[in-house]
């Protein structure tokens, strides 16, 4: 068809088409009542003049295929009100109902780089009548043709409309105007960018307040007591809390009323929700889990939080019984987080009601029996330890920032009021607590009142009261010191020499009141300093145990390092070990059982009193000898450091003898395993005697101890025939699944290079068997598996085949367990070294299981051959070559998990060149090209698919036509895409601007 054929004889037939679309839309539409009513629909023919201008500007005015040229022959125009009308219809399958959409058409107009940032702005599609219409007779003509809907806002429209008559149809030629008309087309741009595009905001956004309204009107009119007491699960108590969050809080017209009637609702829907099963919530693809009791309190929290203010006191109340009847850890945690926002010092509150708000809560704990606090401490400390703490601070949110706001709380004689009866709660918590735990916490509430000396500016009366109430804080240590174990007189005596260097400091260079206070607290801290170290058990125990500790020195020189105080440790330890003797003997063994009692699992702790005890067995190898007859299970948790003084002593017969009977009892064989790893002794006999009791009392730690002690003295006399002892731990231990060796073995596995370069391949195997258990592999599990690698990388490559044939087995692990790692850090050197055999074992594994490979195998290759990996993917490209389509699929599970980048695309290429018709292979292909990592910023997903797009550049160089054909195409799908996520992301931007706007103090208080 050309120009004349189109006005002589197609024009009506196009004219009758775009009214049949456009009565299809009008029938469609208003037999949906769930979308949105357009303002109108329109439809066309193009115009015989308007086609000719236009085929003349593209040089096609000889064109004799119009039919194929043009998509706009019909056209229709749907034209909505709003912003979210167009976005509801275009969420919907209305369009695709009821027409057949032809494949690339849909064209997203919006601004952009790539179209210079024309303005016009809708959502055309280009779509045939159905098989199923064009049978009936009135709509047979209609066969083969194509009609362009086009979607739009009415302001766009009238935009669009107003300009293209102006600007396009009547063109004024050369010679004359265009100056003019350059004026006009930028007035047209400035009409949209100024008023019509954020006026289609601000509609938006008032349409879709309204309807923010309406929801949260439904809420409040439905009576939400009631409805909480007739939800029937938790999804549906979940669903109720969400709606009052989201949509009826932010617009109650009286929240402090509201609140009041909703306390006490919160409260029994969470009661009710602990009491409920989880409901499995059905969906089209299938049932999800159900909201469980945790879900639902963490809402109901989450409320509270934001109603907090509205009544303090009664929110107190609210979370002491919550927290006292809470079975979770977590949701407490939760719970105490809110509690220390509530108490906090804000600046827009303290504003308001100054420290008021802290002083009637702290009124309230004051006012409680001791028993119903501690049944919710943490509660308690958290508004107590919040009412101490000198900084006052804020939060404001903008559209695209937060603004932070500090400061340190005004001094009053409020305030001081304030700290009085918190400091007086915490002295009553700390009397009342039970164990150190407990008053380390409350310990940590106090010193918020000592900080004194911190980062921020202090006024002078602030500082004033911090000084008053720390001599008072240290006052009352110092009559509790006593009484206190070593552990905590520890750990006060280092934050109290701090405080007293602090307090010389500002007793030279202070203000005179600041100068007498700070005397007073120097001399009260010497008072408690005094009053622990007259303890001569405890000035020993310091020195023997622990990292915190103070030594004389340090009064005088706070710069006391660290090498200066191990010298002064040892030296004290030395004149220790002389004192030892028949009288003082039971007085040293009290304390050294003392010092095993104490608890940490901070390897800085023990190296001290370890060395200690060496050197006791070393010199005194009888008493060490006595000490370990009658020691209990802590001191015996040190029985290698005995054996290794013992060893080294001048009675054998005593370390002989001591050896024998911890061999023969059993009781505590991981500690002679440790002797002998780390120790001097060389024992072969031991080593062996060791692994077999080991074995037959089935104790696997011990077994393990053994294997690490093979491991760290292979090829020396430690270990007789350590290939067999290795042997033998590893069948006992993988007998029973048990692989944590690997946890203690990992650190020095760099170290122990002797090993791993000379371990026979059949032990390599055996190792690799047992570790096949293992859950999850970690940074721990690569760097054994790193050094087996280094000589048996095929091995490697097997072990985690099997891997991935355990994660298909059905088991109690099944859940936890994890083949491959999502990353690799280090192991990817080792394994990337032969790539041929990488791909040979993952196509076997591809073979076996290839629905789940992309997320197992596939992911694990991406991962030892990161980037830029030549060889590996010209292997691959290789591969894809010269096999079929399993192969072809199979690289693509691989590329799946790459994210676009240039080096993948030499085995895509050839994937599109191999098949060039393959639309499955095809789609595949394109999501391997889309694919991107993490995005940044507002535009962040358009810019990654610009990326992608541009990359495909060198796709068109490419000599075979279907290569770029396809370039072609997906250079088209990209750009589509690019202009809908630009389309979003400005959307997004203009209606968070506007909220903001709408919320200049965006503050945290939500008061």
């Amino acid at each position: 068809m050309n120009i004349d054929d189109y006005e002589r004889q197609y024009f009506p037939v196009y004219e009758a088409f775009a009214a049949t679309v456009q009565f299809i839309l009008k029938v469609a539409l208003a037999a949906d009542p769930q979308l949105p009513q357009p303002q109108s629909i329109q439809s066309r023919a193009k115009s015989v003049e308007s086609l000719r201008k236009r085929l003349d500007d593209e040089g096609k005015l000889d064109s004799h295929t119009l039919e194929q040229d043009r998509r706009d022959l019909a056209g229709a125009r749907i034209i909505f009100y709003t912003n979210n009308d167009v976005d509801r219809f275009l969420a919907s399958v209305l369009i695709r109902d009821n027409f057949e959409i032809e494949e690339d058409s849909l064209k997203v107009h919006h601004p952009t780089p790539e179209n210079d940032g024309v303005r016009y702005r809708g959502i055309h599609y280009t779509i045939r009548l159905r098989d199923d219409r064009l049978q009936l007779p009135e709509y047979a003509r209609f066969a083969e043709l194509r009609c362009e809907i086009q979607i739009q806002t009415i302001l766009n429209h009238a935009w669009s409309e107003t300009s293209h008559d102006i600007i396009y149809k009547n063109r004024l030629g050369d010679g004359f105007g265009k100056k003019a008309i350059e004026g006009i087309t930028r007035r047209f741009e400035r009409i949209m960018d100024k008023y019509l595009i954020p006026a289609g905001y601000e509609i938006q956004k008032a349409q879709q307040d309204y309807e923010r309204v309406l929801r949260g009107k439904q809420l409040f009119d439905s009576d939400l007591v009631t409805l909480l007491k007739n939800a029937k699960n938790n999804n549906e108590r979940y669903d109720i809390l969400s709606g009052l969050k989201d949509y009826a809080i932010p617009h109650y017209d009286d929240l402090p009323a509201a609140y009041a009637s909703l306390k006490g609702p919160l409260l029994d829907t969470v009661r009710a929700a602990r009491a409920d099963e989880v409901v499995p919530i059905e969906t089209t693809f299938g049932a999800m889990r159900g909201m469980r009791a945790e879900d639902v309190t963490k809402l109901a929290i989450d409320i509270i939080s934001v109603l907090r203010y509205q009544d303090a006191v009664g929110t107190l109340i609210l979370l002491f019984e919550m927290y006292a009847s809470e079975p979770s850890e977590r949701i407490k945690e939760e719970i105490t987080s809110v509690a220390r926002h509530l108490g906090e010092y804000n600046i827009n509150i303290y504003n308001q009601v100054g420290p008021s708000l802290q002083l009637a809560l702290i009124d309230h704990i004051d006012a409680m029996t001791t028993a119903e606090i501690d049944r919710a401490r943490s509660v308690a400390l958290a508004i107590w330890s919040e009412a101490l703490k000198p900084e006052i601070t804020s939060q404001t949110w903008k559209a695209d920032s937060m603004i932070l706001r500090s400061g340190t709380v005004p001094a009053s004689d409020q305030l001081r009021e304030v700290r009085t009866k918190a400091i007086h709660a915490l002295f009553a918590a700390f009397d009342r607590s039970t164990d150190d735990d407990q008053r380390r916490l409350v310990l940590s509430a106090l010193e918020e009142a000592t900080r004194a000396h911190g980062p921020a500016e202090r006024s002078d009366a602030l500082l004033a009261t911090s000084l008053q109430d720390t001599i008072r804080i240290v006052e009352f240590l110092t009559q509790r010191a006593t009484g206190m174990s070593y552990e905590l007189r520890q750990h006060l005596e280092q934050a109290r020499v701090r405080d007293y260097h602090w307090a010389k400091h500002l007793g030279e260079e202070g203000s005179h009141t600041q100068r007498k206070l700070a005397e007073e607290l120097a001399t009260a801290i010497l008072r408690f300093r005094d009053c622990i170290n007259g303890d001569e058990r405890f000035v020993r125990y310091k020195v023997l145990v622990g990292f915190e500790s103070v030594y004389p020195v340090q009064w005088d020189d706070l710069n006391f390092d660290f090498n200066t105080s191990e010298e002064y440790r040892k030296t004290e330890c030395s004149r220790y070990l002389d004192e030892i003797n028949a009288e003082t003997e039971e007085e040293w063994f009290a304390l050294i059982t003392r010092c095993a009692e104490t608890k940490s699992n901070d390897l800085a702790t023990f190296p001290t009193f370890t060395d200690f005890l060496v050197q006791l067995a070393q010199r005194k190898p009888d008493v060490a000898q006595r000490f370990l007859n009658k020691a209990g299970r802590d001191l015996r948790g040190f029985l290698a450091a005995f054996l290794n003084g013992l060893f080294a002593s001048s009675q054998q017969d005593i370390y002989e003898k001591t050896l024998a009977e911890e061999l023969d009892s059993g009781d505590n064989l991981p500690a002679v395993a440790r002797h002998l790893r780390y120790g001097n002794a060389r024992n072969p006999s031991a080593a062996r005697s060791l692994l077999d009791r080991s074995i037959a009392i089935q104790d696997s730690w011990s077994v393990m101890e053994c294997l690490l002690l093979a491991m760290r003295h292979w090829g020396t006399d430690r270990v007789a025939a350590p290939d067999i002892y290795m042997r033998d731990a590893l069948s006992y231990l993988t007998e029973r699944k048990d692989a944590r060796w690997v946890y203690q073995a990992w650190f020095s596995a760099g170290r122990e290079s002797s090993f791993y370069d000379k371990v026979p391949s059949g032990l390599a195997t055996q190792m690799l068997e047992n570790m096949a258990y293992l859950p999850k592999i970690n940074h721990q599990v690569e760097q054994i598996l790193t050094q087996l690698a280094k000589h048996h990388l095929e091995a490697v490559w097997d072990y985690f085949g099997e891997r991935l044939q355990h994660q298909d087995r059905d088991g109690d692990d099944a859940k936890s367990f994890e083949a491959v790692p999502f990353q690799l850090f280090g192991l990817e050197k080792a394994l990337a070294k032969d790539p041929a055999l990488a791909l040979a074992r993952g196509l076997a594994w591809f073979q076996r299981d290839a629905g789940l490979f992309e997320f197992r195998g596939g992911r694990l290759l991406s991962a030892a051959f990161p980037r830029d990996a030549n060889d590996f993917f010209v292997a691959l490209a290789n591969l894809v070559k010269t096999g079929g389509e399993t192969e072809v699929k199979f690289a693509l599970a691989i590329l799946r998990n790459y994210h676009g980048e240039a080096f993948t695309h030499s085995v895509l290429k050839e994937i599109v060149f191999l098949f060039p018709k393959n639309r499955a292979l095809h789609s595949a292909v394109r999501a391997c090209i889309e694919s991107f990592g993490i995005a940044h910023g507002e535009h962040g997903v358009a810019d990654a698919w610009r990326a992608r797009r541009n990359l495909l550049d060198d796709w068109l160089k490419d000599s075979r036509q279907a290569v770029v054909a396809f370039a072609e195409r997906e250079i088209a799908t990209l750009t589509r895409m690019i202009t809908d996520e630009e389309r979003r992301a400005e959307s997004d931007k203009r209606l968070r601007d506007m909220k903001y706007d709408d919320q200049p103090d965006s503050d945290d208080d939500n008061n």
